[in-house]
C-alpha cells in the first residue's frame, strides 16, 4: 500500500483479472491461488511476457460456488476494488489447470472492464491511503493495535504468538497495516470493506474494533472449552467410579447381570398378555446394553418393575354367599335396603353366570350418608381387595390415563396404581366424588372415564406410561357423588344410579346406638359402661345440635362426648350419664331451634315444605291487604323464582275474582303485602305456587288456612 503525498497521481493501468474466491488479497500478502478457466489461464500468460513487473490485478467475486460447480463469473459478479500484484512462479498441474503464487503490490480501483480474445482486462488506477504523516493520533491507534493483539494472544486467539514480537518492532504504518491483514481471517466482506477504506484513521478504527469483537469471542471459547474440560474429567472420573463399582458388585455378586436374569426368571412365572410380555423383553433387551448408572437405565428399571408388579392373571375368589354378604352389610350399615337388595342381586347374578359383566353403580346422596363406607362393605362381602380413588378437584386426564414416559417424573395413573395396589385383577374400586371432577388445557377427566367405566371397552384400558393394554373388565367399580348436576350426560349413561336419600331421625338414632357411639367409646379407650346415652338424649342431640342428612356431624358430636367422658374417668373414677344439662355444659347451648309451625287456622298464613342441605323443613307464608293503591308488596329475601311465583298466584286470584266472591274494587283500592319470615336468610325455588296462591286468596276473601296441613307445588294461570 502507498500513502498519497501532496500532488501526486497514478496513470491508470490496464491488467488481466484473476478472479478470487472466498478471499480478499491485500497489499504486501503472499498467497497461493489456483486457476482452471482457460480464459483467465491466457490472461496470465500474457502477462507473464510482457517485460517485468509482470502484474495481474485479483478481484474479490461477490458469489461463492459449491465445490465440483462449474464457476461461471460476470463482470457484474466482481468487486470493482481489487489488488494489483505480480506473479512470482507458477506451477502447472493435471486437468489444464495452473497455481500461481502471487504478492500484493498496491490497491486499485477498477475503472473499465473490456474483453480482448476472451480474455478479461481491467482499466485500473492505484488507491493510495490518505493519510498526514507522523500524526499523533495514527501513532496512538497503532498502540490501541498493540494492547489488542497482546490481549488476544493471552486468550488464545486466532493469531499466532510471534505476531505480537514481529509487530512491536514495526514502525511504518502502511507496513503495521498490511502486516496485520495478512495474519487474520476476514469475511469477504468484511476484508473487501477494509480493501476499500481510503482513510487511514477509518481503517484503523475497523482493525481495532475486529480485534475486540475477536477478544470478546476468545474470551467466549475459552470458556466453553473449560466447561468442556471439566466435563471430561468429570466424566472420566465417574467413569473410573463406575467401574471400580462393578468390581465390587461383582466381587458381592451384585452384578447387573444377576439382576437382568433375576427379571427374566421373575417373568416367568407372571402371567404376562401377549403385548406386555412383547414389551417387556424388548425394554429387558435395552436394559442388558445399557450401563446401569445412566438416567436412561433407571427409568426404564422403574418401567421394568411396573409391568412385572401388576396382577396378571391374579384372581381372587368371590364369596358368593348371600347370607354372609347379607350379615356383613347389615353388620356396617343400617337400613340403606334398596342397595343391598341390587349388591345380592348381584351375588346372585355372579353365581349363576360367572363371566357375565360386573355392574357399574354410581351412588349419589348427600354428605355422610355412608356411599363410601357402603364400598368397603361391598368389598368385605365379596372377599375382595379395595382401592378407593378420589378425583374432587382432579382436572389432569393424565391422573387416570397416565404419563408418557419421555416425560420427567413420569408414572402409571391413578387406576393402574390402584391395580398394583389391590394385588388383583377383580378388586372393588371406588370412584370417589366423581361430580367432581374438572377440566382445563390438560385435557378431561371425565372423557378417560367413559372407557373405564364401558363394560365392552375396558377389558383393554390403555395406560399412556404402561403402553400395553390392561384388563379391567372384571373390576366392580362403585362412584359416589352428592349430586348428578356434574357428571356429564355420556359417563352418567354409563352407570347405574342409586339415590341415596337422608336419613330419618329414628335411622340417625338407630345408627348411633349400633356404630357412632361404639366407635367412640373404642376411640376414646373406654368400656361400654363409661357413658350411658338414653333415646331421648340421643333424640336431643339429633333435633338440636346437627342438621344435616347424614351422620357425619352427630359422629363427631359423640366422639366429643366420649372424650368427656374419658377426662371424667381419669379425673374422679366417674362414668357419664348424658341428660340435657350434660349437653349444654359439654356441647354447648342449642345450635338449632326448631320453631316448627302454628297449628291454628289462620288467615294469610299458609304452611310450605321447603328444601334444605340439611333436609325437610316447614316455611310459612304470610299475605296481609291493607288499603292503598293496588300494589304488591313483597319481602323475606326472596329470590326471582319465588318473586314469579308470587306474581303468578296473585294473577291467577284476580282472573278467578268472580268465581272466589271477590269485589274486583278489592284489587284496585287495596295493597297486598306478602312476606316470608326469616327474612336475612336468603330463599329460592320452585314448587312454591300453591302456597302463595293459597296466602293470598286468604288474605283477599278473610277465610282462615287449615294449620294441619303443609303444600308444595306450582300453578298455572289457566
Amino acid at each position: 500500500m502507498k500513502t498519497q503525498k501532496n500532488g501526486e497521481r497514478h496513470e491508470p493501468l490496464t491488467l488481466p483479472i484473476v478472479p478470487t474466491m472466498d478471499v480478499v488479497v491485500f497489499p504486501r500478502m503472499i498467497i497461493p491461488l489456483l486457476v482452471v478457466d482457460e480464459h483467465i489461464i491466457d490472461g496470465i500468460q500474457r502477462a507473464l511476457e510482457e517485460k517485468p513487473p509482470r502484474e495481474v490485478l485479483l478481484v474479490a467475486s461477490k458469489k461463492s460456488f459449491p465445490p465440483n460447480e462449474e464457476q461461471t463469473i460476470g463482470t457484474d459478479d466482481l468487486y470493482t476494488v481489487g489488488t494489483i500484484a505480480t506473479v512470482m512462479r507458477v506451477i502447472q498441474i493435471p486437468n489444464n489447470g495452473i497455481k500461481i503464487l502471487v504478492n500484493g503490490v498496491s490497491r486499485a480501483r477498477v475503472l473499465n472492464i473490456t474483453t480482448e480474445r476472451n480474455v478479461l482486462e481491467a482499466t485500473v488506477e492505484k488507491i493510495p491511503f490518505e493519510m498526514q504523516p507522523n500524526s499523533v493520533r495514527i501513532d496512538r491507534m497503532i498502540n490501541d493495535l498493540r494492547e489488542s493483539a497482546s490481549r488476544l494472544i493471552e486468550q488464545g486467539g486466532s493469531i499466532g504468538p510471534d505476531f505480537n514480537a514481529i509487530l512491536s518492532k514495526m514502525t511504518d504504518p502502511e507496513k503495521i497495516a498490511d502486516f496485520i491483514l495478512s495474519h487474520i481471517t476476514l469475511s469477504v466482506e468484511r476484508a473487501q470493506e477494509l480493501l476499500e477504506e481510503k482513510s487511514f484513521e477509518i481503517f484503523f478504527e475497523k482493525l481495532h474494533a475486529f480485534f475486540l469483537e475477536e477478544i470478546e469471542h476468545a474470551k467466549s471459547d475459552e470458556s466453553i472449552k473449560q466447561n468442556a474440560r471439566e466435563s471430561m474429567n468429570r466424566s472420566q472420573k465417574e467413569y473410573f467410579l463406575r467401574e471400580q463399582l462393578k468390581a465390587i458388585k461383582k466381587e458381592l455378586g451384585e452384578d447387573d447381570e444377576s439382576d437382568i436374569t433375576e427379571l427374566w426368571t421373575k417373568s416367568e412365572s407372571i402371567k404376562l398378555s401377549s403385548e406386555a410380555r412383547k414389551e417387556f423383553e424388548k425394554s429387558l433387551q435395552r436394559l442388558e446394553k445399557m450401563s446401569s448408572d445412566s438416567m436412561e437405565a433407571s427409568v426404564l428399571r422403574t418401567y421394568i418393575d411396573w409391568l412385572l408388579a401388576l396382577p396378571w392373571g391374579i384372581e381372587t375368589e368371590d364369596n358368593l354367599d348371600l347370607a354372609h354378604a347379607q350379615e356383613v352389610l347389615d353388620q356396617d350399615h343400617y337400613g340403606l335396603k334398596e342397595i343391598k337388595d341390587r349388591i345380592l342381586d348381584f351375588i346372585s347374578v355372579k353365581k349363576l353366570n360367572t363371566d357375565g359383566f360386573a355392574p357399574i353403580l354410581c351412588f349419589v346422596g348427600p354428605p355422610g350418608t355412608g356411599k363410601t363406607s357402603l364400598g368397603k362393605s361391598i368389598a368385605r362381602c365379596l372377599d375382595r381387595s379395595y382401592f378407593r380413588m378420589a378425583l374432587g378437584g382432579v382436572k389432569d386426564e393424565s391422573e387416570i390415563r397416565g404419563h408418557r414416559r419421555t416425560y420427567v417424573g413420569a408414572m402409571p395413573g391413578r387406576l393402574i396404581q390402584g391395580m398394583r395396589k389391590a394385588a388383583s385383577t377383580n378388586p372393588v374400586i371406588i370412584i370417589d366424588e366423581i361430580d367432581k371432577i374438572g377440566a382445563d388445557f390438560k385435557g378431561d377427566p371425565s372423557a378417560a372415564l367413559l372407557e373405564v367405566l364401558d363394560p365392552n371397552q375396558n377389558n383393554g384400558f390403555y395406560d399412556n406410561y404402561l403402553g400395553v393394554p390392561f384388563d379391567l373388565s372384571k373390576v366392580l367399580f362403585i362412584a359416589t357423588a352428592n349430586s348428578l348436576d356434574g357428571i356429564c350426560e355420556p359417563l352418567r349413561d354409563r352407570m347405574e344410579i342409586i339415590q341415596l336419600s337422608g336419613y330419618t331421625d329414628e335411622e340417625k338414632c338407630e345408627i348411633a346406638k349400633r356404630h357412632l357411639i361404639k366407635k367412640a367409646l373404642f376411640d376414646s379407650g373406654l368400656d361400654g359402661e363409661a357413658i350411658a346415652f338414653k333415646d331421648e338424649t340421643l333424640m336431643d342431640i339429633i333435633h338440636n345440635y346437627t342438621r344435616e342428612a347424614g351422620v357425619r356431624e352427630l359422629e363427631r358430636l359423640i366422639r366429643k362426648l366420649g372424650s368427656k367422658a374419658a377426662r371424667l374417668m381419669v379425673e374422679k373414677g366417674e362414668h357419664l350419664c348424658c341428660n340435657r344439662d350434660v349437653l349444654e355444659n359439654f356441647l354447648g347451648p342449642r345450635r338449632f331451634i326448631d320453631e316448627g309451625c302454628d297449628h291454628k287456622n289462620q288467615i294469610g298464613i299458609a304452611n310450605g315444605l321447603a328444601w334444605t342441605m340439611y333436609g325437610g323443613e316447614i316455611i310459612q307464608i304470610e299475605a296481609v291487604t291493607m288499603s292503598g293503591e293496588g300494589r304488591l308488596i313483597i319481602t323475606g329475601h326472596l329470590g326471582d323464582v319465588m318473586k314469579e311465583s308470587i306474581q303468578a298466584a296473585l294473577s291467577y286470584v284476580r282472573a278467578h275474582a268472580d268465581e272466589f266472591k271477590i269485589d274486583p274494587l278489592l284489587f284496585t283500592k287495596h295493597d297486598i303485602h306478602v312476606h316470608v319470615p326469616a327474612g336475612a336468610v336468603p330463599k329460592d325455588g320452585p314448587s312454591a305456587g300453591i302456597t302463595m296462591l293459597s296466602a293470598i286468596l286468604s288474605a283477599y276473601t278473610k277465610r282462615p288456612i287449615n294449620g294441619e296441613y303443609a303444600m308444595t307445588g306450582e300453578i298455572n294461570l289457566t
